[in-house]
């Protein structure tokens, strides 16, 4: 063996190139590496073992004392373990960095048989990655019941409603056994009233966690105050109740290093009363999701607190979405325009910008470019993907190339297309020397386009396009078939994509 590989760190490095399989599990060439000699055996176990992706392994490990059932598809041990064997088990699960919880391999009285070891030698002591995936009451039983002692992210996704009450007892021993949890991730598949309040006491156990990202799990004010005061946040993400009370006698939520803040709730205003009531320094990226249609009133006053949360001008991103159409408190159909988002201009550093909500949309060229103007290094722009403009009108195509060269970062573009009248496609001075990115997208949603306007629109799509290909989309989300107006975009779009090809 030549002397280089007889030291450590070469043949770390060499083998590190084998541990790039996500939660596969490696090829079976680690597993010869690790037969080939003694200098590469701990190390290729270290690869093979470092992502356990199911128990089987664990039972596999174990043939003496383990049977495998046909039918059930499932392991299971004959006997108890012999302090032997558990010391062998321990050889290889003390190399698992990550636990990957989504099938169950072993039975529960086997699970039982590591929650009931002979020996006071930990089986986990060293996984620092705990994600389980549509969890069950079997899950939970498996996997969160056991003690991980170097756990640092744990992340329970789309946890069915029949096992999240047996969730929060297997989770109150993770603030015992597990201390140093930095990233918490708990994803209900619905709403829970009874583990929402259990979670809002639960999650306070800890000091210094930076994830929160707790989908439909609604945090009190409480709960809120003690993360406000952890200095290592930076990204949080839960749901806000109708009923959340926020007082004007209190003091405003700091929160020093908060980044990422994503609220969702059924209505607007308990978010905007939220952050009427916190700052946020150097947070760049924002969301609200909401279920019901915002008033005017709630959509000005929205706007108006976000300002006043964010102290600094650091925002990069700035996102609105609602996911039905209800509308919230008052009749008739909302039309959003320039006057509504005036308020925006002020985040200079703007580089995303996602609106969607079911109103109108009435916004010209001037009005547009005018918005525009305030963001100078825009790279998206998307209004009303989900709900439409319905309208007639929107950004002239001149307006949309007078957009790009305001914006010249600009990759995604989801904006009403007003094409009437536009029959003759004039190569424009400013169209040149416009260089997009090469993944640029562009989305016209439900505009309007007649059959006479289908090459002028294919000569301007082949103009601003930055390479063959680029991404084009048209219509709204579950529409039923294929409008005329469709047919004659998509028809624009492939004559385009001919005119490039023969460039190039």
């Amino acid at each position: 063996m030549h002397h280089a590989l007889q030291i450590q760190e070469i043949i770390m490095n060499i083998f590190c190139h084998f541990d790039r399989s996500g939660w596969r599990r490696p090829s079976s060439d680690v597993a010869a590496l690790a037969r080939t000699c003694r200098a590469f055996k701990e190390p290729a176990l270290d690869v093979l073992w470092k992502r356990l992706v199911d128990t089987s392994p664990l039972a596999r490990c174990l043939p003496e004392a383990a049977h495998y059932s046909v039918a059930d598809e499932r392991y299971s041990f004959k006997r108890s373990l012999t302090q032997v064997e558990w010391s062998i088990l321990r050889s290889y699960t003390r190399r698992i960095r990550f636990i990957l919880a989504e099938r169950d391999a072993l039975d529960w009285e086997s699970v039982g048989t590591f929650l009931n070891p002979p020996t006071t030698a930990l089986l986990f002591p060293n996984v620092h990655t705990l994600y389980a995936n549509g969890v069950t009451e079997s899950h939970i039983r498996n996997f969160l019941t056991m003690p991980f002692p170097s756990l640092i992210s744990l992340d329970v996704r789309y946890i069915a409603k029949e096992a999240a009450c047996v969730l929060q007892g297997s989770l109150e021993s993770f603030s015992k056994f597990s201390p140093n949890i930095k990233r918490l991730s708990i994803y209900l598949r619905e709403p829970d009233i009874t583990f929402s309040k259990f979670f809002s006491g639960y999650i306070c156990q800890w000091r210094d966690l930076h994830t929160v990202d707790c989908c439909h799990i609604a945090l009190d004010m409480d709960t809120l105050a003690h993360l406000s005061r952890m200095s290592a946040l930076t990204w949080l993400e839960c749901t806000l109740s109708a009923t959340l009370l926020t007082s004007s006698s209190d003091s405003p939520l700091f929160f020093p290093n908060l980044n990422h803040l994503i609220l969702s709730s059924d209505f607007l205003d308990p978010i905007s009363r939220l952050l009427s009531h916190t700052r946020l320094p150097v947070i760049t990226n924002f969301t609200a999701n909401i279920q019901n249609c915002p008033s005017k009133r709630d959509f000005s006053s929205f706007l108006a607190n976000v300002q006043t949360s964010i102290i600094g001008c650091t925002i990069r991103k700035l996102e609105l979405r609602q996911w039905s159409g209800a509308l919230d408190g008052e009749d008739g159909r909302h039309v959003l325009n320039f006057e509504d988002l005036q308020r925006c201009m002020v985040f200079r550093n703007l580089r995303c910008i996602d609106l969607n909500l079911s109103w109108e949309v009435d916004l010209t060229d001037s009005e547009l470019l005018a918005l525009a103007s305030a963001w100078p290094r825009l790279k998206h722009l998307v209004i009303n993907t989900q709900w439409g403009w319905n309208t007639l009108g929107g950004i002239t195509p001149n307006g949309l190339l007078q957009l790009l060269q305001t914006c010249r970062s600009m990759s995604r573009v989801a904006l009403a297309i007003d094409t009437r009248g536009y029959t003759e496609f004039r190569e424009s001075p400013a169209s040149l020397g416009l260089t997009l990115p090469r993944k640029f997208s562009i989305d016209v949603i439900d505009s309007l386009i007649e059959a006479e306007s289908v090459p002028a629109i294919a000569a301007f799509f082949a103009e601003i396009a930055p390479c063959p290909d680029f991404d084009f989309t048209v219509g709204l989300p579950g529409s039923a078939g294929e409008s005329g107006h469709e047919r004659c975009w998509h028809d624009a779009y492939t004559r385009a994509m001919d005119i490039l090809r023969q460039r190039s």
